[in-house]
């Protein structure tokens, strides 16, 4: 018999208490996840939908954005993971799961529109606190239910499944449970990677989920412009002269002219991390609102997320993002100058004091 996973101390909180009644009184249920979904978020919602549906409460996913494409696996018959006009949202709901963010702002137009319609709201995170979050205006009755030691919220959510204890884990969950583990920790390869992640894959590929039909749709999925594309920022890869950071930059016009959508250019920033010298590296693309979206990664020994906090983002200790709305070459020169200078301090002071 499997040995059940020890819960977080999370589970002994006062807003985990606060969570599980607000489960247990809920009929309505309504999941989101932030702009721009991942892995981690839709994982992470599927496998929340399909356990409250055998909970039996009545429960819909609604998103800022549709559902990309190398995700669709989740939701083969297209009527649970739905983005804006897909589906009709409830006048009034009782509870209100939102995952993979501990920032309002990240819902964009979901957050004004139904943050009162909702009696209470959950915040399910796994990202450290938002620097100045103090400006941040939570409702009364929402809260944040977060645990940064979790990998993933796949991993925080096996933990509260348990504590739960509501229904039991299928194919459908276990999916999701594992697109979520799976793909924050980048297949298992971030220093974020804990013991429990691996034990969590085990057990959801025991509950007949297929590792490599997961990552053929989610990682095989690239079209032919995609790959040249690819090929195209790779030539143009920008590095400091210390060659400690390195970067990509991707301006709408040459994004479109590939056929290429935002989702589809998520990977890219990763095959930097193959440099040797790279201890830092970036991807700067211009998103079709004009705002420049910048992804941030380091090889562990850095923390960069200090960086995004400061420009109005945020993230992991080792992988951040943020927003801008400037113009591409300037954006590039104020996160890169920053890191510059994380970077020089490292070298001077070590991780523990810059």
């Amino acid at each position: 018999m499997r040995q059940k996973t020890k819960p977080p101390e999370l589970s002994k909180t006062k807003e985990f208490q606060q969570f599980k009644q607000a489960v247990h009184d809920a009929k309505r249920v309504l999941i989101s996840t932030h702009a721009l979904p991942d892995g981690d978020g839709l994982g992470a919602e599927s496998a929340i939908f399909h356990y409250m549906k055998r909970a039996k409460k009545a429960c819909r996913v609604y998103n800022p954005d549709p559902l990309p494409k190398r995700y669709q696996f989740l939701d083969p018959k297209k009527n649970a993971l739905l983005g804006p006009g897909e589906v009709e949202i409830w006048d009034h709901f009782d509870l209100w799961i939102i995952v993979d963010t501990n920032d309002p702002r990240r819902l964009g137009k979901l957050w004004p529109e139904l943050s009162l319609r909702a009696k209470k709201i959950v915040f399910l995170d796994h990202h450290p606190e938002i620097a100045g979050a103090h400006a941040i205006q939570y409702p009364p009755h929402a809260s944040v239910l977060c645990d940064v030691q979790s990998s993933s919220i796949g991993e925080l959510l096996h933990h509260i499944f348990e504590e739960l204890n509501i229904a039991k884990i299928n194919k459908d969950v276990a999916l999701g449970l594992y697109v979520s583990v799976m793909t924050d920790t980048n297949s298992f390869r971030y220093a974020r990677t804990t013991p429990n992640a691996h034990r969590i894959a085990a057990e959801m590929l025991e509950h007949e989920v297929n590792p490599e039909e997961v990552y053929q749709a989610i990682y095989s999925s690239k079209e032919l412009s995609h790959l040249q594309l690819l090929g195209q920022l790779l030539q143009n890869t920008k590095v400091t002269s210390s060659g400690k950071i390195a970067w990509l930059e991707m301006g709408l016009d040459l994004r479109k002219k590939h056929r290429a959508s935002a989702d589809d250019t998520q990977s890219f920033l990763n095959l930097l991390l193959l440099l040797k010298d790279a201890e830092v590296v970036c991807l700067f693309r211009e998103e079709d609102d004009n705002q420049i979206r910048v992804s941030i990664r380091s090889k562990g020994q850095i923390i960069i997320n200090r960086v995004a906090m400061e420009l109005g983002g945020g993230g992991h200790d080792y992988a951040a993002g943020l927003a801008l709305s400037a113009p591409l070459d300037k954006t590039v020169t104020a996160v890169i100058d920053r890191l510059k200078t994380l970077v020089s301090n490292y070298e001077k002071f070590g991780k523990e004091r810059i």
